[in-house]
């Protein structure tokens, strides 16, 4: 009988075991980047005052959301747009994944932040150095408004047998990234489809409006979701916990997966139980031909350079 970690193996998925010391330096760094951003999304929307929100980006902070240009003055003025919107909008966040010197916050920006089916679903993820935000990437689209599923873009839904949850070792959360990025390689970009039915929960449990829960219709959606001749390419991912994000640059068939202003980007979130795909969330959205930071959605830059004067 071949089991999850024999495919992981036949995938290729290494599981190479950190030094102790290099590890509890890297637990230390996720926990204050964590801490840091978690601050800063309650602070954002919230009563603290603008000029308060300085400290936490860099001078020359480094954009990837198309709507925000470089730098630390065009952050606090996307900030302050938002909150001259009226009614002012509210973000909840609902989930965070701390990876190395990432962090991503999955959040709810809105008015009516009660109803989970109103506002914006977004991802944001922050690339942090000596304690500010170095770089910033943002994928969002509009929250939807009803699922197949019964289940919002925001709730948890998986219940574990018991209470607490158990804990996941380092090595653990080391798999569940590289394990997330190769089966979504597999699936979406290799068209695997069949490795669904071994490494994906009969009673997946799903966040997608347009899936209903179980691991059968996403099998029967698949080939929509990743036609022949399209292209679909993993640029981050994370994992913390039972949680693993991949966010992704996808086209369509025909497009060019070269060009990194078209097509479209998504992010995918799993739960992962016992090296099985058990619950998912996601985001997607058409990418802009332009950028008002020169900056495209997928790109790298920072480069050890931050100031935060």
């Amino acid at each position: 009988m071949i089991t999850r970690l024999m495919l992981c193996a036949a995938l290729a998925v290494p599981v190479a075991l950190p030094a102790v010391a290099a590890q509890a330096r890297n637990q230390q760094a996720e926990a204050a980047n964590k801490s840091t951003v978690l601050q800063l999304s309650q602070a954002m929307l919230g009563q603290a005052p603008l000029e308060s929100l300085r400290r936490y980006f860099a001078h020359n902070l480094i954009q990837h959301d198309p709507l925000v240009g470089n730098g630390r003055e065009a952050m606090l003025s996307w900030i302050a747009t938002q909150r001259a919107r009226s009614p002012a909008p509210a973000l909840t966040v609902k989930h965070v994944v701390a990876d190395g010197d990432k962090v991503l916050v999955h959040s709810q920006l809105s008015a009516t932040p009660d109803n989970e089916m109103t506002g914006q679903n977004r991802y944001d993820l922050y690339r942090l150095a000596h304690g500010v935000v170095v770089e910033r990437w943002s994928y969002a689209a509009a929250a939807p408004t009803r699922s197949a599923s019964g289940n919002s873009a925001f709730n948890d839904a998986y219940q574990y047998a018991t209470t607490p949850a158990p804990a996941v070792t380092e090595e653990r959360q080391q798999l569940h990234r590289q394990l997330a990025t190769a089966l979504s390689e597999e699936v979406f970009s290799k068209r695997n489809f069949g490795i669904v039915g071994r490494m994906w929960s009969t009673g997946y449990l799903q966040h997608n409006p347009w899936l209903p829960n179980g691991r059968a219709p996403l099998q029967n959606a698949l080939p929509y979701i990743a036609p022949a001749g399209g292209s679909y390419r993993v640029v981050h991912a994370l994992a913390e916990g039972d949680l693993a994000v991949v966010c992704a640059h996808g086209q369509q068939p025909g497009g060019n997966p070269r060009d990194e202003f078209s097509g479209y980007a998504v992010c995918d979130m799993y739960r992962m139980v016992d090296l099985e795909m058990v619950e998912h969330w996601d985001v997607s959205a058409m990418v802009p031909a332009t950028s008002a930071n020169g900056h495209s959605m997928f790109s790298s830059v920072y480069r050890g350079n931050a100031s935060g004067h």
